[in-house]
C-alpha cells in the first residue's frame, strides 16, 4: 500500500508581482506529482490569492490524481465551495442561453467560479461575451471599459481555440475592489506554444528545444498557421499585451508547458524552467485594472 503523502498548501495572500503565485505552486505541483497517494493540508491557509487558487483548482480537477483535501477551515471552505473549487462549472453542448442564465447569477458576485467548458466555437463566443458583461457589472465597469475588456477575453478564448488542441477552456476572475483591479484566469490543458510551433513543423530552427524561445515568439506575433494573411496576426497576443500593460497600466503572465512570460511595470522576461515544473498547456493571468487611465483608448492599440 502506498505511503500517503501530506502536501502544505501555502497562505498565499498577495501578489508582489504577477505570476509570483507560480513560486508556491511549483512546490506544491512537484510533490504532488512524486507521490501516489496524497493529501492536501490547507491547515496554513487564512487567504489564497486568485492567481494561485485558479491554476491549483485546474490541476487538481486535470492531473487525474485522487486528491485529498483536508484542515480546510470553515470559512475556507464556504469560499471553496462558492467558487466551485472541487466541482467546477461544466458546459458541454447547452445552448447559448442555458449557460447565460447560469452565469448571470454572479452578476452580484466578486467572482466568476470556476468554469470548464467543452472548446466549441459557439462556446468560445459565448463565454466571451457572458464574462465581458458579468465583469462589467461586478465591478461597475463603463462603456470606456467595455470594449478593451471585450477584447482582451475574446482574443485569448481564440487563442485558445485556434492552437491549443484542448478539450476544454478554463476561466475563472475575482474582483478585488480595494485594488481596483479584476484577476483573470483563462486556461487549457492542450499541447502549449511550443507544442504548437512543433506541430506547424514552423520555427524550430529558432526555438531549438528552448521553450521560453516560443514564447517570445508567440508574443512577437509569429504565427502557427503558414499564411500570408496571418503572418503577422500570429497569436494576437502582442496587441493584447500592449493594450493591458501599456495602455491600462495592468499587468500580464503566460505560463506554457515549461517557460513563462511575465510583463508588467517595465518588466519584460522569458524564463525556461527547464526540468523544474511544466504546465501541461498554457495558462494566461491578467491583472485588469477597472479605472482606466486618462487619454486611454483601445483603439490606439488595435493593429
Amino acid at each position: 500500500m502506498a505511503k500517503k503523502v501530506i502536501v502544505k498548501i501555502p497562505n498565499v495572500i498577495e501578489e508582489v508581482r504577477i505570476g509570483y503565485s507560480f513560486n508556491y505552486m511549483i512546490k506544491v505541483m512537484a510533490e504532488t506529482e512524486a507521490a501516489d497517494d496524497v493529501q492536501w493540508d490547507f491547515a496554513d491557509v487564512t487567504f489564497l490569492h486568485p492567481f494561485f487558487l485558479a491554476p491549483l483548482a485546474i490541476y487538481k480537477n486535470t492531473s487525474g490524481k485522487d486528491i485529498e483535501c483536508i484542515n480546510i477551515s470553515l470559512r475556507i471552505q464556504s469560499y471553496l465551495n462558492s467558487i466551485c473549487f472541487d466541482r467546477m462549472l461544466h458546459f458541454g453542448q447547452e445552448k447559448s442561453g442555458d449557460i447565460e442564465a447560469v452565469m448571470q447569477k454572479y452578476t452580484d458576485k466578486t467572482y466568476l467560479p470556476l468554469c470548464s467548458f467543452a472548446m466549441t466555437d459557439s462556446n468560445k463566443d459565448t463565454f466571451g461575451y457572458i464574462m465581458k458583461t458579468v465583469l462589467m457589472k461586478q465591478a461597475n465597469i463603463g462603456q470606456g471599459g467595455s470594449s478593451s475588456l471585450s477584447y482582451l477575453i475574446s482574443e485569448l478564448l481564440d487563442n485558445i481555440y485556434e492552437h491549443s488542441q484542448s478539450p476544454n477552456g478554463y476561466v475563472f476572475s475575482q474582483y478585488l475592489e480595494k485594488e481596483g483591479v479584476i484577476n483573470l484566469c483563462i486556461a487549457d490543458t492542450g499541447i502549449n506554444i511550443a507544442g504548437s510551433f512543433k506541430k506547424a513543423g514552423l520555427y524550430q530552427q529558432e526555438i531549438d528545444g528552448n521553450e521560453a524561445e516560443a514564447l517570445k515568439l508567440a508574443n512577437e506575433g509569429y504565427s502557427t498557421k503558414n499564411r500570408p494573411e496571418a503572418e503577422n496576426r500570429g497569436y494576437g497576443i502582442s496587441t493584447s499585451k500592449a493594450m493591458l500593460v501599456t495602455g491600462m497600466k495592468g499587468g500580464f503572465f503566460m505560463l506554457s508547458g515549461g517557460a513563462f512570460h511575465r510583463y508588467e511595470n517595465g518588466a519584460n522576461d522569458y524564463i525556461d524552467l527547464g526540468n523544474i515544473f511544466r504546465w501541461k498547456g498554457t495558462v494566461i493571468l491578467m491583472r485588469i485594472p477597472v479605472v482606466l487611465p486618462k487619454g486611454f483608448n483601445y483603439i490606439d492599440y488595435l493593429e
